[in-house]
């Protein structure tokens, strides 16, 4: 069966089957929320699940955000029982995103300005938690964060200090690491914060593409190996990269902030590219998410995704501007 992209809910069950149907998604996801406060060891990472989850639900049932709300009310309730008051916190900052991708998905968005929403919108509830916060306890959290860094940094050079393990020369270089450490980290705060905010909106794109495909035959966006950049963002990082060679101060902490954002753009464009000839290559499964793995996840691979989906912008080396269609994405991410 072909799948339908960009395509309105197909919620046309009624009845007995639809309404369990219905019941358990509201459980399932008050289990979802909950879960990774109880053992966050095992399911802390569910939380990156429920912006998937709630695409899933809006594309699922003509009423699907209502189930969403219904399963946040019931996790709210047993979450303030036994005191897991945190993980509710952070659910209603990821819900927020899902709501987005989906809005923006059946609105017919390309993925680049979905992932755009949904990256603003998990900013936007994370700067309203933080100002919140900020107002009702007179304690900013990021200056708290910063501070208890500090602290850290201190108390780890005081145990190294004290110890003999080291050479001279190691514990200068320890010193000089943790103190640039200390002058670099609030610098890029901002970068960091974004990139986290646009990979979780990736994943939930990723994976809700999958999941709504399988279970629905329709999916939000094309498939992801041929998800691409507006050709004219690269300029945008070219002046990123001019501005964060200028000795200007504020003007080139902006220009680093906006380069280290727009690397990571390009290393999710990159990760496409090296889909999308795997799956033409037909490349087996376990060799694949090793590679997939080795490529994002290693200072090297992560270097040479960049460089892909940049060259990409001029080389066009998926062809998608040609008649041939890319390669289907049937079993595999």
């Amino acid at each position: 069966m072909e799948a339908a992209t960009g395509a309105a809910v197909i919620d046309q069950e009624s009845g007995p089957i639809g309404n369990n149907r219905a019941v358990q998604f509201v459980l399932l996801f008050a289990l979802l929320i909950l879960l990774p406060g109880l053992q966050g060891a095992f399911f802390g990472w569910l939380y990156f699940m429920l912006p998937t989850a709630v695409l899933f639900a809006m594309y699922r049932w003509e009423h699907g955000f209502r189930l969403v709300l219904a399963g946040l009310l019931i996790a709210a309730v047993i979450g303030g029982l036994i005191g897991a008051w945190g993980t509710i916190v952070l659910a209603g900052l990821l819900i927020p995103t899902g709501y987005t991708l989906a809005s923006s998905a059946l609105q017919h968005d390309g993925p680049a300005m979905s992932g755009l929403k949904g990256t603003v919108a998990l900013l936007s509830c994370c700067l309203l938690l933080i100002a919140g916060q900020t107002l009702f306890s007179g304690v900013n959290p990021i200056s708290a964060f910063l501070g208890s860094l500090d602290h850290d940094i201190e108390a780890a050079l005081a145990s190294y200090r004290q110890s003999e393990a080291f050479a001279p020369d190691t514990m200068a270089l320890l010193e000089q690491s943790f103190y640039q450490m200390k002058t670099v980290l609030p610098n890029i705060l901002p970068s960091l914060f974004a990139s986290m905010a646009m990979f979780v909106s990736w994943l939930a794109m990723l994976t809700g593409n999958r999941l709504i495909r399988r279970l629905t035959g329709y999916q939000p966006w094309e498939e992801h190996t041929t998800w691409h950049l507006p050709d004219r963002l690269v300029w945008l990082f070219i002046g990123a990269a001019v501005l964060s060679l200028l000795p200007l101060g504020t003007i080139r902490l902006v220009g680093i902030n906006l380069l280290i954002l727009l690397s990571l753009v390009y290393v999710l464009q990159g990760f496409s590219i090296l889909a999308f000839f795997l799956h033409k290559w037909k490349t087996p499964l376990l060799l694949r998410f090793f590679v997939y793995g080795m490529m994002l996840f290693q200072s090297f691979g992560a270097m040479l995704l960049l460089g892909v989906g940049l060259a990409d912008v001029w080389f066009d080396m998926r062809r998608l501007g040609k008649s041939d269609p890319p390669p289907e994405d049937d079993v595999r991410p």
